[in-house]
């Protein structure tokens, strides 16, 4: 039977003119998996929406065609049908975590379905089993980490016990020991649960897939099982998709296995010679800090940290080790009624111990996961000039205007950046940071629901930075990113940094610490570097 089974479907939101998806014929049959991939804005949450009923009971627009679940026709079914039908986990999990309490959370769907108390505690009892909540259960949602609450909302989904599952870029905010639960998940329900995967890592959900499905501007360009996904490299690399490194040299080398270490040995039978980035550690230290941090009396972060000029420093970790809480004290963003917080602070020469967010404002930057948080005013121009000017920034207007133009952002300025797209957003609001005349920038997963196309240009305009003598502190899971665009990387483990060196060296034993070696590392590494 046919899961999920779309015909002649044309959608166009209100107010536009071009329909945002077109799809003539697509179906996903019962109990299959499938991987959607595609670039930012293609219109897979577009097609998502359709699917889970959002588009046309919640949002409106011209709706053509047919989208059925289970042999029924979406438009002509209850949202409270949907739901037991059709769940959806989405990227962000601040937008669909509502309750204090963890198990009130997960609780939440069964019992607006009305379901017996003795079956709402079986649901929830699997939920916290199946996702590994059992060491944070009593912990309120607003203390836990974005990786931990990305894991809560799996379970409150888990327990609706859906038909059909959408996961909405579900490793976004997870490390890997996450990940692979969430995944082992996935392989254990493929029989009973029909998936869709939303994510921009192929790597990462092919191996949990049976079919491929590529959206390109609101069109389905490329739908193939997984085994012959890698005779379509080049679509794949058209349409913007990260490809694993490795899937282009298997390609290019005539191999029918896709096994980093066996294509890293014949690139080297072959004499190729796979490129490197010289690592950028050698300049003059402009930031060092001792950071102590408590709640109720449990220390959760003591740690020294040292950043050189020009550089690009990763910290990688385990969710709750305490990554997120070392930048916000940096800045001093942690709340005190809270928090309890002690701390050392020189930044280039200057003692900012002890110092509030505003004048550590004039030295580091910081630019959150939620970035469109950021932003407060109409246009370009007056969102770069905002915070600078009311600090009272000299010369805050030629400031400005350097980094409007450093940020290639001229012909942007009179626009409002809430109409921006996500890639000239995040400039506008890292031009707004670097405004008020810091060299320091503290980003939190900045790669987070990043396409491959945007993660690039983000990582090639740090480095333009940091050759002007900017440098940049990292939170990021994303190896891949560390690995091509960072300098240092600082692995932390219950509030400690406790190994630091570059990614060649790092990446020899990350993977005991929760953080897995990119295939990038793989292919170019040593057969003795390469641990497993």
């Amino acid at each position: 039977m046919k899961a999920i089974e779309i015909k002649n479907l044309i959608f166009t939101y209100m107010g536009e003119e071009k329909p945002a998806l077109e799809i003539d014929d697509f179906y996903v049959n019962e109990g299959e998996s499938i991987l959607l991939t595609g670039r930012s804005g293609s219109g897979k949450s577009t097609l998502i929406n359709c699917i889970n009923g959002i588009i046309p009971h919640v949002i409106s627009g011209e709706l053509k065609g047919s989208v059925r679940l289970m042999g029924e026709e979406v438009r002509e079914m209850k949202l409270p049908d949907i739901a037991r039908t059709v769940g959806t986990l989405l990227q962000d999990p601040e937008r669909q975590v509502m309750n204090y309490n963890i198990v009130d959370e997960i609780a939440f769907g069964p019992e607006n379905l009305k379901f017996s108390r003795d079956e709402m505690e079986r649901r929830i009892n699997r939920a916290i089993s199946v996702v590994g909540l059992e060491s944070f259960i009593e912990r309120e949602t607003t203390k836990l980490s974005g990786g931990e609450l990305q894991r809560v909302a799996l379970a409150s989904v888990i327990a609706m016990e859906p038909k059909i599952m959408i996961l909405d870029e579900p490793t976004s905010n997870i490390d890997p020991e996450g990940t692979e639960q969430i995944f082992r998940f996935i392989q254990d329900n493929r029989e009973n649960m029909t998936q869709i995967i939303v994510e921009h890592k192929v790597e990462r959900a092919l191996p949990f897939v049976d079919r491929v499905v590529v959206v390109n501007d609101g069109k389905i360009i490329l739908n193939v099982s997984k085994e012959h996904l890698m005779r379509d490299v080049e679509v794949l690399l058209d349409a913007g998709i990260e490809i694993p490194e490795e899937y282009i040299y298997a390609k290019q080398l005539g191999l029918d296995t896709v096994d980093p270490e066996v294509i890293r040995e014949k690139i080297r039978e072959k004499g190729l010679n796979l490129s490197r980035r010289v690592r950028r550690n050698d300049g003059e230290t402009v930031l060092s800090s001792h950071l102590d941090v408590d709640v109720e009396g449990r220390k959760i972060v003591s740690t020294d940290l040292n950043l050189k000029k020009g550089q690009v420093y990763c910290i990688m970790g385990k969710n709750g080790a305490g990554k997120t809480t070392l930048i916000k004290g940096l800045m001093d963003f942690l709340n005190k009624k809270q928090f309890s917080v002690s701390s050392s602070l020189n930044i280039e020469g200057e003692d900012l111990s002890g110092k509030d967010y505003v004048l550590r404002g004039r030295k580091i930057a910081y630019l959150p996961q939620s970035f469109d948080l950021m932003l407060v005013s109409k246009s370009v121009e007056s969102e770069v000039y905002y915070s600078a000017k009311h600090r009272k920034i000299p010369g805050f207007r030629e400031i400005g205007d350097e980094l409007i133009g450093m940020f290639s952002l001229d012909d942007k300025r009179m626009t409002d950046p809430l109409m921006l797209s996500t890639g000239q957003r995040r400039r506008v609001c890292m031009a707004a940071a670097l405004a008020s005349s810091a060299h320091i920038m503290l980003m939190d997963e900045p790669t987070s629901g990043q396409d491959f196309l945007n993660k690039k240009i983000l990582g090639e305009e740090i480095r333009k930075l940091c050759a002007r003598g900017f440098t940049f502190l990292i939170v990021t899971h994303d190896s891949r990113f560390a690995y091509r665009y960072g300098d240092y990387i600082g692995i932390m483990d219950n509030g400690r940094i406790i190994h630091e060196g570059e990614p060649d060296h790092i990446f020899r034993f990350s993977s005991e610490y929760g953080v897995i070696a990119p295939s990038d590392y793989v292919l170019r590494a040593e057969e003795k570097e390469v641990v497993s």
